[in-house]
């Protein structure tokens, strides 16, 4: 396991030494494998030593990066390999849009395990306030415990365990079927989509490649969209629906019969990028009331059954005064 662990943070440093070796080579106007070897004094890494070996035995460099480049990377790698273009200002534009965009998702996870780790502390508290005070009201026989208070003590945890993989189902699983999350989710997959569809255009990637790599990445409603149209421009434009609000739809189709179609599909998917981090942020606000409504319900459950008891309690105690007082 730890292994693995190793294996996965050393291929991530990795994705990040070819980035920025690529970029700074293009930049330099060095070769990338002189950089691999400078970075590897210090390191030793073998798979360094085989990135290297590979490419100057004449190996294309989309089937060295393979194993350590996203799905978009190798793409863009691999067609301006066939086309001998450049890919270093787009390999740098397309490490920025990762990082923003993993980001976001960072903190939007961060959004979603807080709540979680709360809600679990807070159930195990208010079970055992739960079974403690029970007991001991119980005890004393003054009153007569719910019927359902037996029931409640007992399946206490598994019930708001219930609740809980509800959330869990709805937000983290299935969040292009749930509402609000729905939105999040289509704003975020708005701004991956836009934004490797402007570097595949920039590496001159044909719209039908372009279609079909947004089928194969996405899943749900938007997967549906893509594969459903027709590969060609039209059909993209019309798939942008499924992730994008009517008003860029419109501005999208406008451009499209005025013949600035890639001019104002850069643009937006420049804006989006920039208003990632606010829209976030904005995300975050909900989040919060949403964490404050998952923590209320073991907190409601377990305030019922002793709202129930006190006010008999209450009665009780004022008939007892009042015949006393008689």
């Amino acid at each position: 396991m730890l292994d693995k662990i190793k294996s996965r943070l050393r291929k991530k440093e990795i994705e990040k030494i070819i980035y920025d070796a690529e970029v700074q080579s293009g930049y330099a106007n060095i070769s990338v494998e002189e950089i691999y070897e400078r970075v590897n004094k210090y390191l030793n890494w073998p798979e360094l030593e085989d990135i290297i070996e590979d490419i100057r035995s004449g190996m294309k460099k989309s089937e060295v990066y393979e194993p350590y480049l996203s799905y978009e990377a190798i793409t863009i790698i691999r067609n301006a390999e066939d086309k001998s273009l450049p890919v270093y200002r787009i390999l740098e534009e397309l490490k920025n849009i990762s990082e923003a965009i993993e980001k976001a998702k960072s903190k939007l996870t961060q959004m979603i395990i807080m709540p979680i780790f709360t809600f679990i502390a807070t159930v195990i508290l208010a079970d055992y306030v739960l079974h403690k005070i029970a007991t001991t009201l119980l005890a004393t026989k003054l009153i007569k415990a719910p019927l359902y208070l037996p029931f409640l003590m007992k399946f206490f945890i598994p019930i708001n365990f219930l609740f809980l993989g509800l959330f869990i189902f709805f937000v983290v699983i299935k969040p292009d079927h749930t509402p609000i999350v729905k939105n999040i989710f289509k704003e975020l997959e708005g701004v991956r989509i836009l934004n490797t569809t402007r570097l595949f255009y920039m590496a001159n990637i044909p719209i039908e490649d372009i279609i079909l790599y947004v089928e194969e990445t996405s899943k749900g409603s938007i997967k549906k969209a893509f594969s459903s149209v027709d590969t060609n421009l039209e059909g993209f434009l019309e798939a942008l629906g499924s992730i994008l609000r009517l008003t860029e739809i419109a501005s999208l189709e406008s451009a499209f019969y005025t013949g600035k179609f890639r001019d104002t599909l850069f643009s937006l998917a420049e804006r989006k990028l920039r208003e990632l981090g606010v829209f976030v942020e904005s995300v975050a606000a909900t989040a919060n009331i949403a964490a404050l409504g998952l923590i209320v319900i073991p907190l409601i459950l377990l305030i019922i059954p002793y709202f129930q008891m006190a006010f008999e309690l209450i009665n009780k105690v004022s008939s007892f005064i009042m015949n006393a007082g008689g």
